[in-house]
């Protein structure tokens, strides 16, 4: 376990007890402490980024527990940007509260031991692939919560910001899926194999873009809140299920 990471764990874990706090108790400026506590998390484990980086020689894209952590800091950075940099509203950061916690909580329990690259791993496709995969998923989740939010409290979003987080993650992944379809015809002279991860990660596209598609065509708000949840049910399952119930060429991840 990484005090720095167990630091940031417990800082997530006062942010969202005091957003629930807050919420309960309608104490708009307790908001604003639970935002900072997510901050000082996001530099905790910012700063053991930079730390594992150094160590390694390199950014952590390379197996379950690297990329975690990098989908960590997509999500507080994500969320304490949009929060602090556009409007001042709760509800921009209640997914990064109760994503940091667990997150947080699931890095205590993969190997964080710095390793070599495998060989199928050394390649500058390395950086584009996961990085955008990673921006991609962050996005979604964000957009998945907010919706369950949304749906539970049966309300509207004035600005639509889910529906811009879709089309990020969706612009995100289509990119994920082309530099991956590069890299596997380098590492393995072939583009497309229908691997279980190419294979969800396509169903996953297909899924936004025909979200994308219904709420241009009237989707109800109610409808595409819920279905911005379920998107998020079937990334989880794109990006752990996989990992752990399917074997592929993927299974190092």
């Amino acid at each position: 376990m990484d005090i720095m990471i167990n630091a940031a764990l417990f800082f997530s874990l006062l942010a969202l007890s005091s957003y629930v706090y807050a919420y309960i108790l309608k104490k708009e400026r307790v908001f604003l402490i639970s935002s900072l506590l997510l901050l000082f998390s996001w530099l905790l484990s910012a700063a053991h980024t930079a730390i594992f980086s150094f160590k390694a020689g390199r950014l952590p894209l390379s197996n379950q527990y690297e990329s975690v952590l990098l989908l960590t800091q997509f999500i507080l950075m994500i969320s304490l940007y949009v929060y602090f940099f556009r409007e001042l509203k709760p509800a921009f950061i209640l997914p990064a509260a109760v994503l940091a916690p667990a997150l947080f909580s699931l890095l205590n329990l993969l190997d964080p031991a710095v390793r070599p690259l495998m060989p199928a791993l050394r390649s500058n496709w390395l950086f584009f692939h996961v990085f955008t995969a990673m921006l991609a998923y962050s996005f979604f989740a964000i957009a998945g919560l907010r919706g369950l939010f949304y749906f539970v409290k049966k309300e509207i979003e004035k600005e639509d910001y889910c529906i811009k987080l879709v089309k990020a993650g969706f612009v995100m992944l289509t990119i994920a899926i082309i530099t991956g379809a590069i890299w596997a015809e380098n590492a393995w002279n072939r583009y497309w194999s229908w691997d279980p991860k190419e294979t969800w990660s396509l169903i996953c596209w297909l899924y936004y873009a025909a979200l994308l598609h219904m709420k241009r065509t009237g989707f109800s708000a109610k409808t595409f809140y819920m279905s911005l949840f379920i998107g998020l049910l079937i990334v989880v399952f794109t990006y752990f299920g996989v990992n752990y119930l399917l074997s592929g060429l993927h299974s190092y991840a």
